[in-house]
């Protein structure tokens, strides 16, 4: 008898134990998502076309996006998210653009709503982050080997290219990491209009990409 109430109370155990497992909730990962104001920077539709003039080419290059491609991916480091990341495709240029690339950051303790990233992706295999608003101004941002440090230098009201005026343009800058190879990268990116300009100083040699004409969708 006493052998029955001691297995029927251990049966009961375990199907409370097998039901309190089954009950445990589900609770998806935080999700985060461009912020318009960041996409005014930063995304635009296929059509869209930027001509530049370069010192590393003859004449002008038209990058022009053919195609969009929207991601979802997961961070596994510290923090543990989804985000949202749309690549923009051109097609082959002289500047050797492949890719631009938005993605979407935590914005767990986030001081401004364009907590994103804008990369620039080459036919050459190089990459780079151009524009990562987040960060405060002058505080560099050590990012890796291959990355290097990223530091967001002003924000300038009025930029001024040839017979073009932009507004609200970020001025920032990517040192190699090591100090050498490809020097240091500043990049100008205006709302509404993206890449402005970019100047790579290497030693004694400058490369200089300047935009001069553009169609753009957003």
């Amino acid at each position: 008898m006493k052998f029955r109430y001691f297995l029927g109370i251990l049966v009961l155990t375990g199907f409370t134990f097998f039901q309190s497992c089954n009950n445990t909730e589900y609770v998806p990962l935080p999700h985060y998502t461009i912020s318009d104001e960041f996409k005014t920077y930063a995304l635009f539709e296929t059509g869209s076309k930027w001509e530049y003039q370069g010192t590393q080419f003859e004449g002008t290059t038209e990058v022009l996006i053919n195609g969009i491609g929207e991601n979802k991916w997961t961070n596994s480091y510290g923090e543990q998210y989804t985000y949202e990341a749309i690549d923009m495709y051109a097609v082959d240029n002289k500047a050797k653009i492949l890719m631009i690339e938005i993605t979407a950051q935590s914005t767990l303790n986030a001081t401004t709503s364009m907590v994103s990233q804008m990369w620039l992706f080459y036919s050459d295999g190089d990459y780079r982050l151009v524009f990562a608003p987040q960060y405060p101004l002058g505080e560099e941002q050590l990012l890796g080997e291959h990355e290097g440090k990223y530091v967001n230098l002003e924000i300038l009201p009025s930029f001024s290219l040839g017979d073009n005026t932009y507004s609200d343009v970020y001025h920032t800058r990517v040192t190699d990491y090591l100090e050498t190879g490809f020097g240091d990268f500043d990049f100008y990116i205006a709302k509404n209009h993206g890449l402005v300009k970019m100047l790579n100083v290497n030693g004694n040699d400058t490369t200089i990409l300047e935009l001069v004409s553009f169609s753009l969708i957003q």
